[in-house]
C-alpha cells in the first residue's frame, strides 16, 4: 500500500481525478480515497495547511492504512535567485524552521531528543529523481528540478528579510508547511518517505499574487512527476 498526500484540494485533485476510487473513508475529519493505480494499491489524502494538519493526516494512514511508503505533494516558494516558478524540488532532508528554542542555546529547527533535519528515503528520493527525468524528457520548457533542503513552518513567506534569514540560516532550497511534520511522523514509526514540491512562487513581495495565478500550472507539474514516480512503488516497500 502506497500512502500519498497533499495539503489542498489542488494538489490532490489530478491525481484523485485519474482514480477509479473503489472505497472512500472519512476520518479525524479527512477523507481517503483508495484505489489500485497503474498497479499500485494506494490510499489519497488531503490533510489540510499546516504542520499540524499534516501530523494528524500521516499518522492517521499510518495506523489505518499501514502503508509501505508515503510521498507528499504540493507546492513551495522558492529560495534561491535562479529558481522560477513550476520547477521542482525534492526535499532530501526537512527541517521546521519555526522551532525556536535559541533562548536554551540550540540552533533554529533543533528539537529536544532529536536531530535538526529529517532525512527523506533516499531510495524514494532516487525514484523521485527518475521519475522526473522520465515525465521530462524531450519536453519544452520542461522545468528544472532541484535536491536538497526543504524548510516547514506556519507561515506563508512574502517578505525579502525572511527570504534571506531563511537562505542563511538552513541552506534552503525551498519553503512550505507541511513537509517536516510528514517526515518526523514517517521517522517515528520507520516508514519510508519522499516529499516533492512544484514551486508555486519564489517567496518575495510579489509571493502571494504570484501563488494564485501559477497554483494550477504548478500542480500540474507535480502530477506529471507523480504518474511516474507511483508505477516505480510498484511493490509499495521503497525497494
Amino acid at each position: 500500500m502506497l500512502a500519498l498526500m497533499g495539503a489542498m484540494e489542488e494538489e490532490v485533485t489530478l491525481l484523485r481525478d485519474k482514480m477509479t476510487i473503489s472505497d472512500q473513508a472519512v476520518h479525524a475529519g479527512i477523507t481517503v480515497y483508495r484505489d489500485i493505480f497503474q498497479d499500485v494499491p494506494m490510499a489519497l489524502a488531503q490533510c489540510g495547511i499546516g504542520k499540524v494538519n499534516a501530523t494528524i493526516c500521516t499518522q492517521m494512514l499510518i495506523d489505518l492504512y499501514k502503508p509501505d511508503a508515503l510521498v507528499f505533494s504540493g507546492v513551495a516558494g522558492g529560495l534561491l535567485p535562479n529558481m522560477q516558478v513550476g520547477d521542482l524540488v525534492i526535499a532530501s532532508h526537512l527541517i521546521q524552521y519555526d522551532m525556536d528554542l535559541t533562548a536554551f542555546g540550540r540552533r533554529h529547527g533543533e528539537v529536544p531528543g532529536q536531530d535538526r533535519m529529517v532525512e527523506s528515503d533516499p531510495k524514494l528520493v532516487q525514484k523521485a529523481t527518475d521519475a522526473f527525468d522520465t515525465a521530462f524528457d524531450g519536453v519544452d520548457d520542461a522545468p528544472n528540478l532541484m535536491l536538497g533542503t526543504v524548510v516547514s513552518g506556519d507561515k506563508f513567506i512574502s517578505d525579502a528579510e525572511t527570504l534571506r534569514w531563511l537562505q542563511r540560516e538552513f541552506a534552503a532550497l525551498a519553503t512550505e508547511m507541511e513537509g517536516a511534520a510528514v517526515g518526523y511522523t514517517c521517522r517515528l514509526s520507520s516508514l519510508p518517505f519522499v516529499v516533492v514540491r512544484g514551486l508555486s512562487d519564489t517567496a518575495g513581495e510579489s509571493a502571494s499574487d504570484d501563488f494564485e495565478a501559477n497554483l494550477h500550472v504548478v500542480c500540474r507539474n507535480s502530477y506529471q512527476l507523480l504518474e511516474h514516480l507511483i508505477p516505480l512503488l510498484e511493490t509499495a516497500n521503497a525497494n
